[in-house]
C-alpha cells in the first residue's frame, strides 16, 4: 500500500507543476486575471497541505496554528471562485473574496476562543470548508448566456465531489465520537485515503481549468475566423454559418424569413476623393448604423464582401423587410457621416428578398436580393428595390 509520505510527495510534484503552467498562462493567456487568482489558489493549497500533514496533531491543531492553516485553505477556495467569477466574466466582490477567504480559519479560531472542544471546531470548520467548496464550485456550473465551456463542468463537478467527501467526512467524524466516545487520532490509512481524495480532486480541478483555457481559445480563435476584421461584423462565412440553423428553424416553424443586400453607392470615389482610411472609417461607421437599425438579438448582420453588407431577418415578411430598408435607405442619405471632421454624404442600395415556400436557401435568396439590388442601381441608386417570388423550379433552371 502507498504510504502517506509517498502520498504527500506526488501530491506536492503535481501541484508543483501546475503552479508552473498557470504562472506561465497567468503572463500570456487571454484570461491572465483568472489565472492569476488560481496560481495563488494552487500555492494557498500547497502550502495548506504541507502544514496539515506535517502535524503530528492533525487534525486537532493548536488554535493559533490551526487558524492560519484554514485560512489559508480559505484563501485556496475563494481564489478558486474569484478565478472562475474573472474567467466568466461575472466581477468579483473583494469584501466576498476577503471573508471567504478568512472565514474558515475564523471558525477554528473562534471555537477555541470560546472554549469549546476541539472536535467541535474541528467539525464547524470542515462543514464550513464543504460548504465554501461548494460556493466555489457555482461559477462552473452555471451556464453562462456570454460564454459556456463543456469542460467546465469537470471543474464544478470535482469542487462538487470534494464539498460532498468533506461532509461525509463531517459525519464520519461525529460516528467515530459517539461509537468510542472519545476523540481519536485518525489512523494512517484514513490519513493516506485523505490525501488521495485531495490529491484526485486537485488534479481533477487544476485540469479542467487548463481545459477551460484551452477550449476558450479554440472558441476565440473561431469567433475571429468569422468575424470581419475592420467592422466587427460577421464576415461571409460568419453569416452562412449563423443562418444556417436559423433559416432551418423558421422553415420547420412555417416563419417567414427575409434578406437584405446593401452597396455603399458610389464608394470608390469616396476612397479617390478622401482617401483608403477615411474610406475604412465609413465602411465601420455604415457597419454601426446597420447593426443598430438591425438590432433585434435574432437578426444577423454582417459584410458580405467590399463595400457590400447582408441582413438576414428573422420573422420578417417581404413588404416589412421593403419598409425596414427603405428606413434605413432614408436614414443613411439624411444623415452625413462625419469621418475625421469632414461630413461625408454617403447613399445606399438596397436590394430585398424573402426566404420561403419559393427560395428556401440563402444563397438562392442572396442571388435573388443581389439582382434587385442591381434594378436599385440601375434606376438611379440612394433606392429599394424587391426580388419577385419564383418557383424553386425555374431558380434550379
Amino acid at each position: 500500500m502507498v504510504d502517506v509520505t509517498t502520498l504527500l510527495f506526488a501530491s506536492s510534484t503535481a501541484r508543483a507543476g501546475f503552479i508552473l503552467i498557470f504562472l506561465i498562462a497567468s503572463f500570456k493567456s487571454e484570461a491572465r486575471v483568472a489565472f492569476g487568482y488560481w496560481t495563488v489558489s494552487i500555492i494557498s493549497s500547497a502550502a495548506a497541505l504541507l502544514l496539515i500533514y506535517s502535524d503530528s496533531s492533525y487534525p486537532y491543531f493548536a488554535a493559533g496554528r490551526g487558524t492560519v492553516i484554514y485560512a489559508i485553505v480559505g484563501l485556496s477556495l475563494s481564489s478558486i471562485w474569484a478565478g472562475g467569477r474573472t474567467f466568466f466574466g461575472l466581477g468579483v466582490d473583494k469584501v466576498r473574496f476577503a471573508i471567504m477567504g478568512l472565514f474558515p480559519g475564523l471558525v477554528y479560531g473562534g471555537v477555541h476562543l470560546f472554549g469549546m472542544k476541539p472536535i467541535a471546531a474541528v467539525l464547524l470548520t470542515i462543514a464550513t470548508l464543504s460548504f465554501l467548496m461548494a460556493v466555489a464550485a457555482r461559477p462552473f456550473l452555471a451556464r453562462n448566456r456570454r460564454r459556456y465551456l463543456p469542460s467546465q463542468l469537470l471543474v464544478g463537478t470535482a469542487l462538487v465531489a470534494y464539498s460532498v467527501a468533506l461532509a461525509l467526512s463531517v459525519v464520519l467524524i461525529i460516528v467515530r465520537v459517539r461509537a468510542f466516545g472519545a476523540i481519536t487520532q485518525p489512523s494512517m490509512t484514513e490519513i493516506a485515503l485523505s490525501l488521495f481524495i485531495d490529491q484526485l480532486m486537485g488534479v481533477l480541478t487544476y485540469v479542467g481549468l487548463i481545459a477551460m483555457s484551452l477550449e476558450d481559445a479554440q472558441v476565440r480563435l473561431k469567433a475571429i475566423a468569422l468575424m470581419d476584421p475592420l467592422t466587427g461584423l460577421a464576415n461571409r462565412r460568419g453569416v452562412q454559418s449563423r443562418t444556417a440553423a436559423l433559416i432551418m428553424a423558421c422553415r420547420c416553424a412555417k416563419r417567414p424569413v427575409a434578406v437584405l443586400i446593401v452597396d455603399l453607392d458610389h464608394f470608390k470615389s469616396i476612397n479617390d476623393r478622401y482617401g483608403h482610411v477615411s474610406g475604412d472609417m465609413v465602411l465601420k461607421e455604415f457597419a454601426d448604423r446597420l447593426s443598430s437599425h438591425c438590432r433585434r438579438e435574432q437578426d444577423v448582420t454582417g459584410r458580405w464582401g467590399g463595400e457590400e453588407f447582408l441582413a438576414v431577418l428573422r420573422d420578417t415578411t417581404l413588404e416589412q423587410a421593403i419598409d425596414i430598408a427603405e428606413q434605413l435607405c432614408r436614414r443613411v442619405s439624411e444623415t452625413q457621416f462625419d469621418i475625421g471632421g469632414q461630413a461625408i454624404v454617403v447613399t445606399v442600395s438596397i436590394g430585398v428578398a424573402a426566404i420561403d415556400d419559393h427560395i428556401s436557401a440563402l444563397e438562392h435568396a442572396v442571388k435573388k436580393a443581389d439582382e434587385a439590388l442591381y434594378d436599385a442601381k440601375r434606376n438611379g441608386r440612394n433606392r429599394v428595390c424587391s426580388a419577385i417570388p419564383q418557383p424553386l423550379l425555374a431558380i434550379a433552371s
